[in-house]
Formats: C-alpha cells, sequence, structure tokens
C-alpha cells in the first residue's frame, strides 16, 4: 500500500515558485510601492512647479522686456517701421510721422517715400536682407521723401532685419534714421576745408593760450613757415618788434571783451623779411559762451602799401606843392580845437594871401606860376616851427596852423619870418620875380570856437591888411594893421 506524502514545510518546492506571503505582508509591502509611487509623483510635482514658477517668471520677464522694448521704439526718434517681405508697412512708430501720419503709413508701400533717385537701391536692399536667412541685417543710404510727390527730403541710414513669425512668414524690422544735419555738416565740412585750403588769405587757429593749433597752405605760402613748424609754437614767434606789449595787451584786451578785433599789424617773416598784414581775429565759442579757439584770417599788403600811400597823398595833399590841402587841414584844426578844449589851451591861425601873383601868372604863363607856388611853399615852409602847418587851400592861399597861442608878439615875429622869407626875388624863368603877401590872424577861443569861424575870421583880417597895400598883417577885431616894419 503506497503512502501519501505529507505536508510537511521540508518538503522540496517546484523551482521559481515564491513562497505565498501571509496577508499583513502583502499589504506592507504594496503600501512601500505605494508610498515610493507617491513620493516620486510629489518630487515631480514640486520640480513642475518649480519650472512652472520659473517659466511664469520668465514670461513676466520677457512680457516686460516686451513693453519696455515697445515703449523704446515707439519713444524712439529714428524711424522704426516692420513691413512684409514686398515692403508693404504692416507697423510704423510715432517717429514715422515725418513721412506721413499712421493711417496713411499703414498699408502702404514703403517704396512710396523712397527717392525717384534711390528706388533701385532700395530694391537692391530689400532683395538681400530676403534672400539672406532670418535675422541677417542690411543697411544701406536711402533718400526719402516727405510725401509722394514732394520736393522735401531726407538723407537716412537705413538697417533692415528679417525676422519670422511663429507661423513661419517672414517679416522685415526697418530702423530709418535722419542723417540730413549730419550730412550738411560733412557738406559744409567740405566746403570750408576747401575753402580754407584754397584761399588766398593765410589762416592759423591757435587755442586760449596763443598756441597755434592749425595753418593754412596760404599761411605757408606768406609767411614761409610749413605746418609742421608752426603747429605747437606760440603767435610770438610772428611777431616783429615794431609793435609793442602795449599794441598786444590792447588787442586781447577788445578780443576778450567783443570776440573779435581787426586791424593792421607788421609781423616777421622765416626769412626775417617785416611785412604789413591786415589781420581778423574772431573767438569760436561753444553753446555755453565758453572760448574754445582764435581764428586768425590775414592779407599781406605789401603790394597794397604804395598805392595807398599814393591815395593819401593825392586824399590829404596839394599835388602841386606838396603841403597839406583843405581837407587835411581840417582834420587837424579838428585835433587842435579836441586837444585846446581837452587841455583848456589855444591856437593860433594865420591866413596867407600872396600879393601881385595873378600878374605874375598872367604875365608869364601857369607854368612860372606854378614854379612860383612851389618855391614860395618851401620858403615858408622853412620859416616856421616844426609843430606848425602849412598847408594850400588854392590858388595863392595858404593857412598856417600854430599849435600854440601866439600874443601879439609872437605873431609879430611869425609874420616877420614870413616877409622875410618872401622878400629875396625869385628866379624864375632866367628873370626875376618879387612876391609879397598880407597876412590875417585868429586865435582860439577869443575869435571863435570852430573851425570854420576862426578861418572866416582870419580870412576877414586878411582883408583888412590887404587895403593898406604891400606887405602887411592884421589881427582880428583889432583894428589894427601892421605894414612889415612899421605898424599903421
Amino acid at each position: 500500500m503506497m503512502n501519501t506524502p505529507s505536508s510537511s514545510s521540508d518538503d522540496p518546492k517546484p523551482a521559481g515558485v515564491q513562497p505565498a506571503l501571509a496577508p499583513s505582508e502583502a499589504l506592507h509591502d504594496q503600501l512601500y510601492r505605494y508610498a515610493e509611487d507617491l513620493q516620486q509623483m510629489v518630487q515631480r510635482n514640486e520640480e513642475l512647479e518649480r519650472q512652472y514658477d520659473a517659466l511664469v517668471a520668465y514670461s513676466s520677464k520677457l512680457f516686460a522686456s516686451g513693453k519696455e522694448l515697445d515703449a523704446v521704439i515707439r519713444s524712439s526718434r529714428d524711424i522704426h517701421l516692420v513691413t512684409d517681405v514686398s515692403g508693404r508697412i504692416l507697423q510704423a512708430n510715432p517717429a514715422a510721422s515725418i513721412l506721413a501720419s499712421q493711417d496713411k503709413l499703414i498699408g502702404a508701400s514703403l517704396s512710396d517715400w523712397i527717392s525717384p533717385s534711390h528706388i533701385e537701391r532700395f530694391q537692391e536692399l530689400l532683395d538681400k536682407v530676403v534672400l539672406h536667412v532670418a535675422g541677417v541685417d542690411e543697411q544701406d543710404e536711402l533718400q526719402l521723401e516727405h510725401l509722394v510727390g514732394d520736393a522735401a527730403q531726407i538723407s537716412t541710414s537705413v538697417q533692415v532685419f528679417s525676422i519670422r513669425e511663429a507661423t513661419g512668414t517672414q517679416d522685415l524690422h526697418w530702423v530709418i534714421r535722419d542723417i540730413s544735419t549730419l550730412r550738411e555738416r560733412e557738406l559744409d565740412n567740405q566746403v570750408s576745408s576747401m575753402v580754407l585750403n584754397n584761399a588766398s588769405e593765410g589762416v592759423m587757429v591757435a587755442d586760449t593760450e596763443g598756441r597755434i593749433l592749425a595753418v593754412n597752405p596760404a599761411f605757408g605760402r606768406i609767411t614761409g613757415y610749413d605746418a609742421v613748424e608752426m603747429i605747437g609754437q606760440d603767435l610770438r614767434i610772428l611777431q616783429s618788434g615794431r609793435q609793442g606789449e602795449q599794441f598786444y595787451d590792447e588787442m586781447w584786451v577788445a578780443l576778450k571783451a567783443t570776440g573779435v578785433w581787426q586791424g593792421r599789424v607788421y609781423n616777421k617773416k622765416k626769412n626775417g623779411e617785416i611785412y604789413p598784414e591786415l589781420l581778423s581775429i574772431s573767438a569760436a565759442k561753444d553753446s555755453d559762451g565758453k572760448v574754445l579757439t582764435y581764428i586768425g584770417v590775414f592779407s599781406d599788403l605789401s603790394n597794397l602799401i604804395e598805392p595807398e600811400s599814393k591815395i593819401a597823398q593825392f586824399a590829404f595833399y596839394d599835388s602841386l606843392t606838396g603841403l597839406p590841402n583843405r581837407m587835411l587841414l581840417h582834420d587837424r584844426m579838428e585835433q587842435a580845437l579836441a586837444t585846446a578844449e581837452r587841455t583848456g589851451g589855444s591856437f593860433t591861425l594865420l591866413f596867407i594871401d600872396l600879393n601881385q601873383f595873378k600878374k605874375v601868372n598872367d604875365g608869364f604863363g601857369h607854368a612860372v606860376g606854378d614854379a612860383v607856388l612851389q618855391e614860395v611853399s618851401r620858403r615858408m615852409q622853412a620859416a616856421l616851427e616844426e609843430c606848425d602847418t602849412l598847408a594850400r587851400l588854392g590858388g595863392d592861399e595858404f593857412i598856417v596852423l600854430s599849435p600854440r597861442l601866439l600874443d601879439d608878439i609872437g605873431i609879430d615875429q611869425l609874420c616877420g619870418r614870413l616877409f622875410s622869407a618872401l622878400a629875396a626875388p625869385l628866379n624864375i624863368g632866367g628873370g626875376e620875380v618879387r612876391i609879397g603877401a598880407c597876412l590875417g590872424c585868429a586865435t582860439y577861443p577869443v575869435h571863435g570856437g570852430d573851425a570854420d569861424t576862426l578861418l572866416l575870421h582870419s580870412d576877414q583880417a586878411m582883408y583888412d591888411a590887404k587895403k593898406v597895400g604891400g606887405n602887411a598883417y592884421s589881427i582880428f577885431g583889432s583894428g589894427c594893421v601892421h605894414a612889415h616894419g612899421r605898424a599903421e
């Protein structure tokens, strides 16, 4: 009889079969697995929350940056436009109003605002940025017009970026900057440079301390110094020594007070030659009025001095005798009046009319008459003191201006010297001619307070002397005529 195997724990178990857990153990194991899964879920949720918070923070920053960028674009002085690839305007910032209002811009083609001469350049720029990869930008200069058909143009610097939307469409961002003023300044600088380099006048720029910063080519042609030799040198290197420190001190005082100065200066060339120049100096200032530099422009007057002297000779001197004429006499009388008024002094005027000159002129001819006037002028000039002025009014009339108050004795002595100078016969044309004179005297301020009155009264006194005939003189208002050597 076969025995049935017992179910003892020592009985062998099939391979791979785990022993069954007790209900409490199985529950504990399952709960442990649940706890692990729950822990992992909590960790994943915490990570998701961190990522979400970071995403929210990033989105906030991105939104703030977008608003900030939008504010920057809206407040920018540059024109910002967004167009499609054909150039049709989709967006425009307020600065674009320089071209037209928003309602005219949006939907219009940017090419409508491009000057006809720049349309081809605009199309090339558009093609480049469309064909390039997204994000690559192109830059050029374009001429724009305010409105279609308007002649007013704007020089601009244009930069365009290719941008792509999430949908894959391609748009273009244009940044347009008005550089009209910059181009105008560049043109002005070019013109100024051309003028400076081609000017016949010498130009030098100095700092406020008087050190030379720049010179033009004409400066070198006039002075003999080139730019390399002069840059950094003190302006005193050009001084000739003819004009003292007081002259230059007064020049700088005037320049600092008014910002400009003009006058004649004697400067010295590199070879030591001293030459006259007409110098104009202007102060260049910044927007606050601070002097930055001084600009000097000068012309060489060497070739003008002689003609100028001749002009002055014709204007102020008698062409026959070389004596001061009526114009120069009037100027010296005004100077004498001003000096007398300032100092409380006086001066004497003597009117001279030659005797028998008309007979000489008519009898011997004008050539002899001219020779007589020249010799008489030379003799009378020799009888006067250096401070006295002998002038010819015209014909045979002369004036002596003595810058001193002459009393009766002094007047008598002066008239006596003149009579003596004229007493000797004149040898003219192989014959002898005798010329006398009548003189009339007036003094300031006794006989007049202005030039015209003094001339009139000295003339009247001369006619009083002429009534006697011969050589005689009279003092205005005295009622007395003094013949040469006696009184009547």
